[in-house]
């Protein structure tokens, strides 16, 4: 849960983040044109936790979604750990008959491990409920989740979580990761609400990891995701 692609989600454990990283990844959502996403983030240790930077972009030049983020994730304590995000949304599209909308929110993280094996978080973003622009555009949703994690061996994990968007009804998320001599992960999930399957391989070096990854939905199809890190 404390990897480089915390920097993408700005969760609460940044705080336990123990290297500074890069990491880049890519997604197409059901294989179709115009729905892909390209990622971009970095972490660096920075005073008692660490800060992370982050961009995502989604579409095409018809139509696309640009979020930047910034986000700090310090420990209070031994076993609980705070995360604060600022994000900037941006979209635009080709059509001259739409202006490009813009928003500013934030969220917020905690995530608490009272044990080794036992973590338990929770996240909201944009809980304000912001308009675009503030200029009669709709409202960028409010998003609450909850997760714990759960080592059922030493090389074992169970995941599950919940999450509620203001204008949807609540979806849960479980997932099982194997890791294999501490350098090959493999991971199954389900996600209802609506019901995507997921699967997912990775490996991890000294300094350098990647991990591809695919979803099922039942009626739109296969969605595949790459993701790669390197530490230093």
């Amino acid at each position: 849960l404390d990897d480089a692609m915390s920097a993408m989600s700005g969760s609460a454990t940044l705080a336990y983040a123990e290297r500074s990283t890069i990491a880049v990844g890519a997604r197409q959502d059901y294989l179709a044109e115009g729905m892909g996403y390209a990622m971009l983030g970095g972490i660096a240790k920075v005073g008692f936790g660490a800060l992370s930077a982050s961009m995502v972009h989604f579409g095409n030049s018809d139509y696309n979604e640009q979020m930047l983020s910034l986000a700090y994730g310090i420990p209070l304590g031994k076993t609980v750990a705070l995360g604060v995000m600022l994000h900037y949304l941006h979209s635009g599209t080709s059509d001259p008959y739409y202006d490009p909308i813009n928003a500013a929110t934030f969220s917020l993280s905690v995530y608490a491990r009272p044990s080794e094996d036992f973590g338990l978080g929770f996240k909201t973003f944009n809980p304000q409920s912001v308009l675009f622009d503030g200029n009669g555009n709709p409202h960028l949703p409010a998003l609450m989740s909850v997760g714990v994690s759960y080592f059922l061996a030493e090389d074992l994990l169970a995941v599950a979580e919940v999450e509620k968007n203001m204008y949807q009804k609540a979806t849960l998320r479980i997932g099982l990761g194997y890791s294999l001599q501490s350098m090959f992960l493999f991971r199954l999930g389900i996600n209802t609400a609506p019901v995507i399957y997921s699967f997912g391989f990775g490996m991890r070096l000294s300094s350098f990891g990647f991990d591809v990854a695919g979803q099922i939905h039942n009626v739109l199809g296969f969605t595949p995701q790459l993701s790669m890190f390197y530490c230093f």
